[in-house]
């Protein structure tokens, strides 16, 4: 017994010694700064994006500089002249592929940024997922405590009663288990907190020494129970939801840049060039004119391209369908599982209400001489079952709830 209260002591100096004080705002914060999947996320988004920008650029003039160097043989004379100047080009007509092209990063866009919220959203998940944890831990070890000195105020009535005779040494000696039982829980629970504080740390993408993360935010009995949702509408803003949908459009408009290949072309072109024979030359030079370009056979390319764009938007098609049907069924068995855990709390709530209650008055009969030992036991032990009971079902309501925010796409608490 001493020993186990000397352990309990040096960890409960070691915790304060190098505890570090959160939240769930400031876990939310350092995740965003700190997790790795976060910023791979955007940075393919960022790529995506400055992609989606210089696409642009078809519609623009290209201006090159130029320097030539000629030499033709002109009636057996060799003639060595030089030039300089600007060359422009502009596409007039390229079979609307410079639109689709531009549409088709607009849409890639929108595809990596619901890529982007859904890394988000998973990496948010976790650190919710262990930061509840961590306050399950605390309060988990704050009951553990307060069930240890009930078990204490037991063992002590039960000497009493032991000492005058009027239970057996049996009835002592389970009532002393439960107090070492008690005292295991509670080193257990205390090394417990320090795991789930690892676990945190690992989730919000830390590799600092291993530190005890200390929080005063407690697990909630939720009284506001989410509404039953529209469905149809909601599942729009689910990140696998717009993966889907703007695959589907960058599909069709890739469709589009293959049906241009069979389009002729049309393009102007320009040289304002300085030339002579010597370096440097003076005499001017302008040349313009408008390029004309009709494909007749690219030995099967534009078939095979525009087959295969074809095929893919079909296949987007199905994926998107099959994709809602998904996401339709799953929210709605993750919506039900939410309600169920509401519900479970209620029905505990209830029942430690009633046990609560029945504790009094059987510990009152006992001491009185008017209720068996038995009973009484039976009753204390079912009252601090169901104190744990409420205590886990608190933390899958939690649990589920964060559950439920991911999946739908909500990112951050609040």
């Amino acid at each position: 017994m001493k020993k186990i209260f000397i352990l309990l002591l040096l960890f409960n100096i070691n915790v304060h010694s190098f505890a570090e004080k959160i939240n769930i705002q400031i876990v939310e914060e350092q995740t965003l700064k700190s997790n790795p999947s976060i910023a791979l996320a955007k940075l393919d988004l960022d790529n995506a994006k400055r992609e989606y920008k210089s696409s642009f650029d078809a519609f623009l003039p290209k201006v090159n500089f130029v320097v030539n160097t000629i030499r033709k043989n002109q009636e057996n004379i060799l003639i060595q002249g030089y030039s300089y100047g600007l060359n422009v080009s502009l596409s007039l007509f390229s079979g609307f592929s410079n639109y689709n092209e531009v549409k088709s990063k607009a849409a890639r866009v929108k595809v990596k940024e619901a890529a982007y919220k859904r890394v988000v959203c998973d990496a948010i998940y976790k650190v919710n997922k262990e930061y509840i944890k961590l306050m399950w831990a605390y309060e988990n070890f704050e009951l553990l405590k307060q069930i240890k000195e009930k078990r204490i105020e037991n063992r002590d009535l039960i000497k009493l009663k032991y000492s005058s005779g009027n239970v057996d040494i049996g009835s002592l000696k389970r009532e002393e288990a439960d107090v070492m039982m008690a005292e295991c829980k509670l080193m257990n629970a205390r090394r417990y907190i320090l795991a789930a504080s690892v676990a945190l740390m690992e989730a919000m993408g830390k590799i600092d020494n291993v530190t005890i993360l200390e929080t005063d935010e407690r697990l909630m009995l939720l009284n506001d129970i989410v509404e039953e949702p529209d469905y149809s509408n909601l599942i729009t803003m689910i990140p696998e939801f717009k993966i889907a949908k703007y695959e589907l459009e960058i599909c069709k408009y890739e469709k589009a840049i293959a049906i241009g290949q069979w389009l002729p072309l049309l393009a102007f072109s320009g040289n304002f060039l300085k030339s002579n024979e010597k370096w440097m030359p003076d005499q001017n030079n302008l040349t313009t004119g408008i390029y004309f370009s009709c494909p007749i056979f690219t030995g099967g390319k534009r078939y095979a391209d525009t087959k295969i764009c074809s095929n893919n938007f079909k296949e987007a098609s199905l994926k998107l369908i099959n994709t809602i049907s998904f996401l339709k069924s799953s929210m709605v068995k993750r919506y039900n599982s939410l309600i169920d855990v509401h519900d479970s709390v209620r029905i505990i709530e209830n029942y430690l209400s009633a046990l609560k209650l029945q504790a009094e008055i059987s510990t009152k009969k006992y001491v009185n001489g008017l209720e068996s030992y038995y009973n009484w036991y039976a009753i204390e032990k079912d009252f601090i079952d169901t104190q744990r009971m409420l205590l886990d079902a608190k933390k899958n309501v939690a649990l589920e709830k964060a559950k439920w925010r991911n999946f739908i796409g909500v990112s951050l608490n609040g």
